[in-house]
């Protein structure tokens, strides 16, 4: 290897385990203070999987910490991140619109080191996900050990369809990261997972689109392959199904990237749920506008003009994403 090549990964290897390790301890006092509240909670991607998955943590890349917790907890789990030091991180909402339609919200520590917190396993309010469906996970959840303490984590099943949605929704089928992650875990328990349930669950979560485009994104990258079975009952059909496909062969990542809100509505699996999906985009109610454009001013009329200010800027990003890459 040649020594500048080695030299900077020997950097990196570095830099990953001081930041695993700064993580890690902090999410281990997370969890020790919500099991003294207590509070339920399951650590998403991070540490979690970097413990699990990786041969060694700081391979695994990891920016903040995620955890999800039941919507009724959220109040307490609020005030518990206040007392430990975490402020709200005003995004591009309010905390107001966070707790009523985003089912997600983001904290900081004077240390640096962020929490999202979500109370809602797919927390995109733009898609016709089946929310109720999905908090069933509570049920299935399985003991593991993180940070040095004892948590709980989704089961194998749930993690599939959870990371498989979030590359998809979150990310636009874009990510080496999140794809290895999949890679990983089809690697160590292809043979122990329960396929037949993957596939029942993402049919109820409406989520089976999404699984199977995320499943043959790992197939390209790595060529590793889900049960024949599996991709069979989950690969969608119809004309959403062929722009998708086609936009994933010809487009690379940043143009995904651009076109994520597109790319959201041809993922959803039902033809008829965009109605509903595409009135809220064009035609969103007062409440909504209020909590989403709270900076506009109080008249609805500049709130409407804020929204389709924004609405017009997605388009036109949406168009770029489309538009063939400057050689």
């Amino acid at each position: 290897m040649p020594p500048a090549v080695r030299e900077r990964l020997q950097r990196h290897l570095v830099e990953g385990t001081a930041r695993h390790l700064a993580l890690s301890g902090e999410l281990g006092r997370l969890l020790k203070s919500f099991e003294r509240e207590p509070v339920t909670v399951i650590p998403l991607k991070g540490p979690v999987l970097a413990e699990t998955l990786y041969p060694h943590p700081a391979l695994r890349p990891c920016s903040d910490l995620d955890l999800l917790i039941r919507r009724e907890d959220l109040e307490r789990v609020d005030a518990l991140l206040q007392r430990l030091g975490y402020r709200r991180v005003a995004d591009a909402h309010s905390f107001r619109f966070d707790v009523a339609y985003d089912h997600a919200t983001v904290y900081e520590a004077a240390s640096g080191v962020r929490v999202d917190l979500h109370w809602a396993l797919l927390s995109e309010p733009r898609y016709s996900w089946d929310e109720r469906e999905a908090e069933t996970v509570w049920d299935r959840a399985v003991p593991v050990r993180v940070a040095g303490e004892e948590a709980l984590g989704l089961c194998p099943e749930d993690l599939v369809l959870y990371l498989s949605v979030h590359l998809a929704v979150h990310h636009s089928l874009a990510g080496l990261l999140w794809c290895y992650d999949l890679f990983l875990i089809l690697e160590r328990w292809s043979t122990t997972l329960d396929w037949q349930a993957v596939s029942a669950r993402a049919a109820r979560w409406r989520v089976r689109a999404a699984v199977y485009f995320a499943l043959r994104e790992v197939e390209r990258l790595f060529g590793a392959r889900a049960p024949v079975t599996l991709m069979r009952d989950l690969r969608p059909s119809g004309p959403r199904a062929v722009a998708l496909a086609w936009l994933l062969r010809h487009r690379g990542s940043s143009q995904r990237r651009a076109a994520e809100h597109l790319i959201g509505l041809l993922l959803v699996d039902r033809g008829r749920d965009l109605v509903p999906t595409l009135r809220r985009v064009f035609l969103p109610r007062p409440d909504w506008l209020a909590a989403r454009y709270d900076g506009a001013g109080a008249s609805l009329i500049h709130r409407y003009a804020a929204h389709y200010r924004r609405l017009g800027r997605v388009v036109g990003q949406a168009a770029a994403g489309l538009r063939p890459a400057r050689r």
